[in-house]
């Protein structure tokens, strides 16, 4: 089921007062429940799926295990080279099988297999987070989970299983051992607020900009003037952040609504004044897990004139093959690692007080490299890339394929980045103090109107296919 569907809606419900029966009883009933659910989660995706799942969760936990009983260096690196050998070749068997093969089968000149290995949704997401964890206790900063049980529903997490956020053991394990109860006033409103917003960037937002021109721009560029191509990348660059900032909104939110508090993972990130301040504030989560786990374990970062920008180009190609195996992504990541790398040796941050110019100036140059490097993410081949160029470089000036409903919600999109920094926080805020009459219609008129907008058919989440 997608997060976005009524049909999770109705699992949630079904979901929470069975978790708040189990949290009286103790953390292992409450563990069963949401590892249940959870499990049933991602059965409605494919069953298959769940005996990948059960490989990544039973060779973590018992690496994360023997990690603790020995002190032999030898043998700890073995045992992490065993985590990342089962954990990467998984991911790479049903995540890059197709692109590896293909290029195999080109290269030697035969032809590929006629069978394939099918794709895991998730699959990326729950890696990254069952490596942390291992990582994290051979490093000795996070001790061991307690059972097999409780590693799991770790993992498997259901509202971030799909696409992240990328959860730390250390936030997720200790609430999983002490769970609080479902449904608190204050965290419930909060959570159902985050889900109605999350709704709402989704289907109002980013599936409007995409079925009214940013997907068929990236399908057909030769059939659109400049500047409709042009309104295209913008509204392509708006469908992308709506889309996936909403599903962060909609996970965090139906976390906190099971008790569960989980860290932000976008802040206004169309408002940054650098590539690097951008990576600070979109998909928070994946960007702290390259810096921690990619970044900071390659060697010659403190010294060196020339190896500290390397490691950041290396560090932003990896994340970029993590997306997939494609040289669009391969592309997407060189820009941004580079530009990370430039910014890093020859800007100074800019500091508390700057003129306002600057930081708009700022703002202008970064959201368009971004833009630039989004092209590169969109679209399914560098040829494709080719043609958007080609018709970019025509400077046709035509109009008519432009909905006035997609330059609107560009605008107030990127209007709402410039917002003051507390604005969300006092928003959660001043809607927890509504009575709950008042919340409850806020969140109805809210569901009305999406169920209106959005039709009978909700896309995927872009970051799904990841």
């Amino acid at each position: 089921m997608n997060l976005a569907e009524s049909s999770f809606l109705v699992f949630l419900a079904a979901v929470v007062p069975l978790y708040a029966l189990a949290v009286r009883s103790g953390p292992g009933p409450a563990t069963g429940v949401l590892l249940l659910a959870s499990a049933l989660f991602y059965a409605s995706w494919n069953p298959g799926y769940l005996l990948l799942l059960a490989a990544t969760v039973v060779t973590d936990y018992n690496v994360g295990r023997a990690l603790v009983r020995t002190g032999v260096p030898a043998r700890r690196r073995a045992l992490v080279c065993v985590s990342l050998g089962v954990d990467l070749s998984l991911l790479c068997a049903f995540k890059y099988f197709d692109a590896l093969v293909l290029g195999w089968s080109l290269a030697g000149g035969a032809a590929p297999p006629p069978w394939r290995l099918l794709f895991v949704t998730g699959i990326s997401f729950y890696t990254f987070q069952s490596l942390s964890y291992v990582l994290d206790v051979y490093h000795g900063s996070q001790a061991p989970a307690r059972s097999l049980a409780h590693y799991a529903a770790f993992v498997a997490f259901f509202p971030t299983l799909l696409a992240g956020p990328i959860t730390r053991a250390s936030v997720l394990l200790p609430q999983l051992a002490a769970p609080a109860r479902p449904m608190q006033p204050e965290l419930a409103s909060r959570g159902l607020l985050l889900i109605a917003l999350g709704f709402v960037k989704k289907c109002l937002i980013a599936d409007t900009l995409a079925d009214q021109l940013a997907r068929r721009v990236f399908e057909q560029p030769l059939f659109y003037s400049s500047f409709e191509v042009l309104c295209g990348l913008y509204a392509y660059a708006i469908q992308l952040y709506c889309d996936f900032a909403g599903y962060s909104d909609i996970a965090i939110g139906t976390a906190l609504v099971l008790g569960i508090r989980l860290k932000d993972n976008f802040r206004s990130p169309y408002r940054s004044t650098t590539v690097a301040e951008f990576w600070k504030r979109w998909h928070i989560s994946f960007s702290n897990w390259l810096q921690d786990y990619i970044f900071f374990s390659l060697p010659g970062n403190r010294r060196g004139r020339v190896r500290p920008y390397l490691n950041i180009l290396i560090t932003f190609v990896v994340g970029g093959l993590w997306h997939g195996a494609s040289w669009g992504f391969l592309v997407w990541g060189l820009i941004h690692g580079s530009v990370l790398a430039f910014e890093r040796r020859f800007l100074p941050p800019l500091r508390v007080g700057a003129p306002a110019w600057r930081r708009v100036l700022g703002a202008v140059v970064t959201f368009h490299v971004v833009l630039v490097a989004w092209v590169f993410f969109g679209a399914e081949s560098l040829e494709r890339v080719g043609e958007i160029a080609h018709r970019l470089g025509a400077l046709t000036t035509g109009a008519g394929n432009v909905p006035a409903v997609v330059p609107a919600l560009i605008v107030a999109v990127l209007a709402l980045q410039w917002l003051p920094e507390a604005w969300p926080e006092r928003a959660h805020a001043a809607f927890s103090r509504l009575p709950a009459l008042a919340q409850a219609a806020c969140l109805l008129l809210v569901a009305v109107v999406v169920h209106r907008a959005a039709g009978s058919a909700i896309a995927p989440f872009i970051y799904q296919g990841f």
